[in-house]
């Protein structure tokens, strides 16, 4: 993981929020399951 700090070292890891879990089902009604779509709107994620 040392590597994805160096390339990324603003990256939040752990759980998601409740508010990111939401943003997360919202994304997947409109996007399905476009995984690299979804990761683009999220941020710091």
């Amino acid at each position: 993981l040392r590597w994805l700090n160096y390339l990324k070292p603003g990256i939040r890891r752990g759980k998601f929020t409740p508010q990111e879990e939401e943003e997360i089902i919202q994304l997947h009604a409109v996007l399905g399951n476009r995984w690299a779509a979804m990761a683009k709107k999220m941020q710091n994620r």
